[in-house]
């Protein structure tokens, strides 16, 4: 009994990092406006705001790169080549790293069932590149169109 008591211990102890890491974003499905300002290394002055409409799907919420990034706003999806880590959600906050292809990404900020503010700060790993810090917020407006 010992020994299978040892063993589960240790399966569980392997699995627990992972499954950390495989948290849902606790958003309700649906339309949410977002307004997004970004900010650039390069650039002394802060940019207008983009506001424009997304619908979150509920397989959106299974990945954080997915939802807490404004690339949408472009007509792209998640950067697939980023890993996340150091996910944490809980008591209305929300933080993490990503480390990208092109860029090493910072996320924190605040979450509801319904909005998020977040900031974004991505660093460039290219010399010289751009660093670009981005604030999204986001309200859900209704179902998906």
């Amino acid at each position: 009994m010992k020994f299978t008591c040892a063993r589960s211990l240790c399966f569980a102890a392997a699995w627990m990092p992972l499954l950390a890491t495989a948290q849902t974003v606790p958003l309700q499905p649906g339309e949410y406006e977002v307004t997004a300002w970004a900010t650039f290394s390069n650039v002394q002055e802060e940019a207008k705001p983009d506001k424009n409409t997304r619908c979150i799907k509920a397989e959106d919420l299974a990945n954080v790169e997915a939802v807490f990034n404004n690339r949408f706003m472009a007509g792209f999806k998640a950067d697939a080549s980023c890993k996340v880590s150091g996910l944490a959600i809980g008591n209305g906050k929300v933080s993490y790293s990503s480390d990208c292809q092109y860029s090493s990404v910072r996320v924190d900020g605040t979450l509801s069932s319904d909005s998020f503010s977040v900031v974004r700060t991505a660093k460039s790993k290219a010399s010289g590149g751009i660093d670009v810090s981005t604030k999204l917020q986001a309200k859900r407006i209704g179902a998906c169109k």
